[in-house]
């Protein structure tokens, strides 16, 4: 038997996709609304979950995802209405379908397991499912073992079996197949009742290849199954072998066919085919003679072929036509559509992480290139390195693009939780998602879930008023909750919003008193007062519930944002809603830098936060206040001299305008060097509490640099000044009195 390890990992990936997609279907009722198109959806979803953990023996998988097929099944036959109740039923059995697969990959023995959770479940389910049949069914053409034998001059066969004729291509075990899995997958659901290895022929032993397939297999089963199921085992090898399914009491004419194409396709004789339908009891001898001879009414039987689940269905929509039990699934060749390319591979985390740090590796050594050729003064030289380092900047931006996903990986995670949360508060809630196709950095996604679920939370649960207060302060009874993407000068925003009753102010500031979060002399801001909720054990909640309270949350969400080496701003209005913005670096990784120097001391500026550089006036540091006049605006700055500690320089300084979304503020540095490309590395978690520093870089000379952090130096520049107005404010005031 083949090693089919990795095709069962790559299996474990596309099954979380798949109940994801599944998931996504189920609550977004505008992209996915109720139709036939919707519910075929989820049917092949389940479906394809259940025929592929088969393959590999998952058999608690296949039981319950069986069950939940069922039941979508007659979901897309108009049998079942997609009421609320079965969406909640169904989102529970998808998060089953993740237990088991999560406990499948850790355990062989636990694949044949069935949880104890979803007990509960399947017994909902059987209360959706159809006992009586409604619609044509295998059972009403296959004749009763009860009834008189038909004549012997009859056009369909008397064996009450299915007949399974399967032809697997010579590549199949390197796609990655194993044929024993599909057999041990029909054994789930049907009693094979005569197996028959059918062998290609064997070329001569020097030209033997091991790993070409020459198998085939004749089968009778015993199923109460429908043509569909059984098809549905064979999905994956369906476009490439031959797959030709008899279901019991066929027409003669789709025996006649079945063994034709076996000829024209495999060069099997008609009559061995024969004599191994007659060895096994499919047919009798008398059929037999029919079937070589052709003596038999085939206009009166319609014989059609399909090669797959859905061409199946179509044909048994229509009632002109016969059903997908009376009809040959063979692999035809001739109708077979051209295969696509796929436009997409899958690529583990681990080896794209070691292309970034290649890349890096790279770019640090063309800075060291550059800077040699410019040393040396070679015009030749320093002209092929620029033409190497544009080289290298577009293999930099093109690896780092391979790590960007879109922010719907994020999104997506949030419609169940709200909706879960706002039936659970008795709350009518609507979720707005904008700009899921905002990219991000891979390496941000987890560490982002955690805040923007704590922040959800709160406004599902605090910002949103009940429907009976919003009612009366005429807005609509559903509340809404926005969440947004966007990029904004080189870094990534993710807004979320809602229009509930906003912030109060008043009460966050007497709870932090109440608390002793703060000191009662202080004056805040409107912004210092917002950004209170994010200090540990904080809550206005007046009681603790399973969603608030505790005062726990809101200081993890900071916590993560900034180690993330981001920002959060809180915009609210009394009636109108609040705003949670968090702006993020665009890469972790990789950035376009500016370098300049403090004393003896290298630095590097990230490059899109850099506006301009002029020089700093000599009378700017002769007053207490750290502003300057640039045009007619008033800008905050700060010394980096001042803030390391370091004594006055001697020299004239410059001073650097940079800006972080609305705020701008100015640098003031020693000497400017001049462009770079910087391959940001951590300081380690012995410097993780180091303000105004996001981590360290190497420079081309081998001499390394720290990385300035940008959002934090100019938070710190309009705090200085803020403070120092307000107490020079509140002096001028103690002097009038």
């Amino acid at each position: 038997m083949m090693d089919l390890s990795k095709a069962r990992l790559i299996f474990f990936e596309e099954a979380e996709e798949l109940c994801d997609a599944l998931e996504t279907a189920l609550l977004d009722p505008i992209a996915y609304p109720p139709s036939t198109e919707t519910y075929n959806l989820l049917f092949r979803t389940a479906h394809t979950i259940k025929g592929s953990g088969g393959i590999f023996g998952l058999e608690a998988l296949v039981r319950f995802a069986h069950v939940v097929e069922n039941v979508l099944e007659r979901l897309r036959s108009n049998q079942l209405a997609l009421s609320d109740e079965l969406i909640s039923l169904l989102l529970a059995s998808n998060d089953h379908l993740r237990r088991l697969l999560l406990t499948s990959a850790g355990s062989e023995a636990m694949a044949l397991v069935d949880l104890p959770e979803g007990i509960p479940l399947l017994e909902s389910l059987h209360q959706y499912q159809d006992v009586q049949p409604t619609a044509r069914s295998v059972s009403e053409i296959v004749a009763p073992p009860n009834e008189p034998l038909a004549p012997q001059n009859s056009p369909h066969a008397l064996s009450p079996l299915w007949q399974l004729s399967l032809r697997f291509h010579p590549d199949t075990f390197r796609f990655g197949f194993d044929p024993l899995s599909f057999l041990h997958y029909l054994q789930g659901f049907c009693s094979i009742k005569h197996i028959e290895p059918v062998w290609r022929t064997w070329p001569a032993m020097q030209l033997f290849d091991p790993t070409e397939c020459f198998i085939g297999f004749e089968i009778s089963l015993e199923s109460d199954a429908t043509a569909d199921q059984i098809s549905g085992t064979f999905d994956f090898v369906r476009d490439d072998s031959l797959i030709g399914i008899l279901p019991p009491h066929a027409p003669l004419a789709l025996y006649r066919q079945l063994a034709e194409q076996l000829h024209a396709q495999r060069g099997e004789d008609i009559a061995d085919q024969l004599a191994r339908w007659c060895a096994r009891g499919a047919l009798n001898n008398t059929e037999a003679i029919h079937v070589r001879s052709g003596s038999f009414a085939i206009a009166e039987e319609p014989v059609a072929s399909y090669s797959s689940t859905e061409q199946a269905n179509t044909s048994s929509a229509e009632p002109t036509k016969s059903s997908s039990a009376d009809q040959l699934p063979t692999n035809n060749k001739t109708a077979k559509a051209p295969k696509t390319e796929s436009q997409s591979i899958r690529i583990e985390t681990a080896k794209l992480d070691r292309l970034i740090n290649r890349v890096g590796e790279l770019v640090i050594a063309a800075s060291g290139t550059k800077l040699i050729a410019q040393q040396r003064g070679d015009a030749e030289l320093i002209e092929s390195v620029a033409i190497i380092n544009t080289l290298v900047e577009s293999i930099r931006d093109d690896a780092l693009t391979l790590r960007m996903v879109p922010v719907d990986e994020i999104f997506s995670r949030f419609p169940r939780m709200v909706r879960e949360t706002s039936k659970q508060l008795g709350k009518a809630i609507h979720l707005e998602i904008k700009g899921a196709e905002t990219e991000v950095d891979k390496s941000m996604v987890e560490k982002l879930t955690d805040p923007l679920m704590h922040i959800i939370r709160n406004a599902v649960d605090h910002g949103l008023e009940p429907a009976a207060q919003r009612l009366a302060a005429n807005k609509p009874e559903v509340g809404t909750v926005t969440l947004n993407a966007y990029h904004d000068a080189g870094s990534v925003v993710v807004e979320v919003s809602d229009d509930g009753a906003g912030i109060n102010r008043e009460k966050v500031l007497a709870k932090a008193l109440e608390r002793s979060l703060i000191n009662d002399e202080r004056q805040l801001s409107d912004q210092e007062i917002l950004q209170l909720i994010f200090l540990p054990g904080f809550s206005t909640a007046d009681a603790v519930s399973d969603l608030s309270g505790r005062g726990v949350g809101m200081d993890v969400v900071k916590r993560n944002i900034e180690s993330l080496r981001g920002e959060i701003e809180i915009h609210s209005r009394p009636g109108i809603g609040s705003t949670f913005r968090l702006r993020l670096p665009l890469t972790l990784a990789i950035i376009d830098g500016f370098h300049v120097e403090v004393e003896n001391s290298a630095l590097v500026m990230p490059l899109d936060m850099m506006i301009e550089c002029v020089d700093l006036p000599p009378e700017a540091m002769d007053h207490n206040t750290r502003q300057i006049n640039l045009r007619g605006d008033w800008l905050p700055f700060i010394s980096l001299r001042e803030l390391f500690g370091l004594p006055t320089a001697h020299t004239p300084e410059f001073i650097v305008i940079v800006h972080y979304g609305e705020n701008r503020a100015g640098i003031v540095v020693d000497r400017l060097i001049g462009e770079l490309q910087a391959v940001i590395k951590p300081l380690g978690d012995i410097f993780k509490s180091l303000r105004g520093i996001s981590g360290s870089t190497i420079l081309g000379s081998g001499k390394p640099a720290l990385v300035l952090d940008i959002p934090q130096l100019i938070q710190h520049a309009w705090r200085r000044e803020r403070r120092f107005i307000r107490q020079h404010t509140d002096a001028a005031v103690l002097e009038k009195h």
